[in-house]
């Protein structure tokens, strides 16, 4: 989000029905009268700390860590990559070339030696270039005509 630490938090507050919601009221209420600034860093650990065990976002983070392209389209590979990398500690604010580099690094050999030559540090970019690749090699897989037309 681009906006201020303030309106991050109110915005996310605004959101919070049911338990949650009372979850905070309270928890509000402790760190106000601990004489705690209230900012995004500061709910946002809270939150979590309530709601995600670190047991579970160590075990996402390794599964993130330990992802590979395998027998995934890109796409798939992209979206897991995408649904995973918010759980990795390195990448909390993440360098986008970075996150380049660990993509390409868990992509299968003969993509990435297709793509790591480009040296693409826009994540964009990157995942239209390795989409557009595979499409190219499955394509001369189905058809092996097109190699050679005779």
């Amino acid at each position: 989000m681009n906006c201020i630490e303030k309106q991050k938090v109110n915005y996310v507050v605004f959101k919070l029905i049911g338990e949650a919601e009372y979850w905070w009221d309270n928890t509000r209420k402790l760190l106000e009268n601990g004489g705690i600034n209230i900012n995004w860093e500061v709910f946002k650990t809270k939150f979590l700390e309530k709601y995600f065990l670190n047991d579970v976002r160590r075990t996402k983070e390794i599964e993130f860590m330990q992802l590979k392209h395998e027998n995934m389209s890109v796409g798939e590979y992209a979206s897991k990559f995408e649904e995973l990398v918010k759980y990795s500690t390195f990448f909390y604010h993440p360098d986008e070339r970075m996150k380049c580099i660990k993509f390409e690094d868990g992509l299968r050999p003969k993509l990435k030696k297709a793509v790591g030559i480009l040296e693409i540090s826009n994540f964009p970019t990157l995942i239209h270039k390795c989409s557009f690749i595979e499409d190219m090699e499955n394509k001369i897989i189905v058809n092996p005509r097109i190699l050679d037309p005779m």
